[in-house]
């Protein structure tokens, strides 16, 4: 701030005017000493100065934000995981015998009603299955069911029935499938999960062969007799799979004349085609990767709050957090630690969780979001956009800003984020699930440890003239009417200033101090020594000390300084 002033150094100027105007110039003065002395009492510089407040000294900015009428530290940003993938189990088909046999054929009794010939009855041998996947992923920790396309194909030969009808039926078939299966197509029949058994009424077999293929697309794995050990990442599914009756039926119609059947020679053929697993219930456990979170940033921060003496605290610091959980459409929650790492130069320390030492993610619905308020009290209000946050206790988190000067910057960590073991339906396999997706903003309001400091200050300049440069001063007296809005005990001091605004050496200046309040205060600040030909104003300073409790520092406060009135002694000496 640059001031203008008049002096009152008239006396001296009037002085200098009467000796000149009566000299005689006939006489040569040269030898004569022309310098005048004139001493200087309190000559008074009137100065007037604007309020100072915090906000022209601590600015916003990208870090600093004024929140509620308090600044505070502020960072957001976003994160997210690797894609969620638990890879796929393969069960490998194998090799059935196919079963042939011979069967005699049995005419129907002459007062059928039914218009039928006769028939060849079936009744096959069982045939054992028996299917081992020993890439069971290691996040699956128990089997329930299991999902994907799975077929089972049945397909019957006749030979030679050609030479015996134009056409025959299978029916009353019975076939026995693994039980606990979720048909999608039974050829019509109907199926019993309990005893695996699919009954289909007919079929017309058209020719000398007929193919069947049933459909399933789930498999209840506790239903059917089946092994999983989780140690060893294996499941062994076993049981039957065969025709287990029916019978060849031939109509009076369809008999080729002069024809007398005696047998049949019947070929089953069985295939259970390789089947991926696309979808598994059960239980399960996943390591949740790739969560990088960014450092914040605090290396840019205003001066007032990282000089010397400064130690800054935060009240009730808040991580906001918002997460979009992929797996919460299945039901699964998921559960997360956080250490903050405060880095102050070479050194860092942590700061987690209170115990457990984590916090659970919750399934949030069909969307799978969900927000959370990490702070050491769950604060009254909430930002904007957190307002139904859960709180979780993260008491250490007062200290992540404490120490001699701030933390040039924080790291944010997620500690071992992972779904713990539980059960889960139909959860894909093989395929990309999607991504934990979050963002989170940092929200610290700012205040002062006890001992802390805050300076103010400012410059009252421009004095120098040409009368001002001959003024040779020895005592300096600054007083002035201080208000301070701060409940901070304050210490103000001032400094003579040059023309090139440098403190003038050589001087002794003894500070005042005011104690904390709002009601004005006079102060007389004073400097002794002497200044010659270059006083241009003065700097004052004003440092606010903070107690015992915590103080904190918002826009709006302000030190009014009135009445400044710097008043100089010396004496005035110029040469005529």
């Amino acid at each position: 701030m640059t001031f203008r002033h008049t002096t009152t150094a008239a006396l001296a100027i009037a002085l200098a005017a009467s000796l000149a105007s009566c000299v005689d110039d006939k006489y040569d003065l040269s030898d004569i000493d022309t310098t005048v002395q004139v001493k200087v009492n309190d000559l008074t510089i009137p100065v007037n100065l604007d309020a100072i407040e915090l906000k022209s000294i601590l600015e916003e900015g990208d870090e600093i934000k004024i929140v509620d009428g308090q600044y505070a530290i502020t960072e957001d940003g976003d994160f997210n995981s690797s894609p969620i993938n638990i890879g796929a189990v393969n069960i490998a088909s194998q090799k059935f015998n196919p079963t042939v046999i011979n069967i005699p054929y049995v005419p129907a009794a002459v007062t059928a009603a039914s218009g039928a010939a006769g028939h060849f009855p079936i009744e096959l041998e069982a045939q054992a299955f028996k299917f081992t996947a020993t890439d069971i992923p290691s996040e699956i920790t128990g089997v329930s069911a299991l999902g994907g396309e799975l077929e089972f194909i049945f397909t019957f030969h006749l030979s030679g029935i050609n030479s015996i009808a134009n056409r025959v039926e299978l029916q009353n078939l019975e076939l026995q499938l693994p039980k606990g299966l979720r048909m999608t197509d039974v050829a019509g029949g109907t199926y019993d999960p309990m005893t695996g058994i699919a009954n289909i009424p007919a079929k017309e077999v058209k020719g000398e062969k007929l193919t069947l293929t049933l459909k399933a697309d789930r498999v209840d794995i506790e239903t059917m007799d089946a092994v999983f050990n989780s140690d060893a990442h294996s499941l062994e599914v076993s049981g039957d799979f065969y025709v287990k009756s029916g019978s060849i039926a031939i109509a009076k119609a369809d008999l080729l004349p002069g024809t007398t059947p005696t047998q049949l020679k019947l070929t089953v053929d069985y295939e259970i085609p390789d089947f991926t697993v696309s979808t598994f219930s059960g239980r399960v456990k996943y390591t949740i990767d790739g969560v990088d979170i960014s450092d914040v940033d605090l290396s840019d921060l205003p001066d007032v709050l990282t000089q010397e003496g400064t130690d800054i605290s935060i009240v009730n610091p808040c991580i906001y957090i918002s997460l979009e959980n992929a797996l919460g459409r299945y039901g699964l929650t998921a559960q997360t630690g956080m250490t903050i790492t405060s880095y102050h130069g070479d050194d860092a320390k942590e700061f987690t969780l209170n115990a457990p030492g984590y916090f659970i993610i919750d399934a949030g619905g069909e969307e799978g979001k969900s927000s959370y308020c990490l702070s050491p009290v769950d604060p009254s209000v909430k930002l904007a956009g957190y307002e139904s946050a859960k709180h979780v206790p993260f008491t250490e988190l007062s200290g992540v800003l404490s120490g001699e000067g701030l933390p040039s910057r924080l790291g944010i960590k997620l500690n071992d984020p992972n779904v713990n073991d539980q059960p889960v339906v139909d959860l894909p396999l093989g395929s990309d699930i999607g991504e934990v997706k979050g963002s989170y903003e940092f929200f610290a309001p700012i205040a002062l440890c006890t001992g802390s400091k805050i300076v103010y200050s400012d410059v009252a300049d421009g004095w120098g003239s040409e009368d001002l440069d001959h003024l040779t001063i020895t005592d300096l007296h600054v007083r002035a009417s201080i208000a301070c809005e701060i409940p901070l005990a304050l210490d103000a001091m001032a400094y003579p200033i040059d023309k090139d605004g440098n403190d003038i050496d050589g001087v002794k200046i003894e500070g005042a101090k005011l104690t904390a309040g709002s009601e004005p205060q006079t102060v007389d600040i004073h400097i002794t020594g002497e200044i010659k030909g270059g006083l241009d104003g003065i700097r004052y300073e004003v440092t606010a000390t903070a107690g015992s409790d915590e103080t904190p520092l918002k826009p709006d406060m302000k030190i009014i300084v009135t009445n400044l009135r710097p008043s100089v002694s010396g004496y005035y000496e110029k040469e005529l």
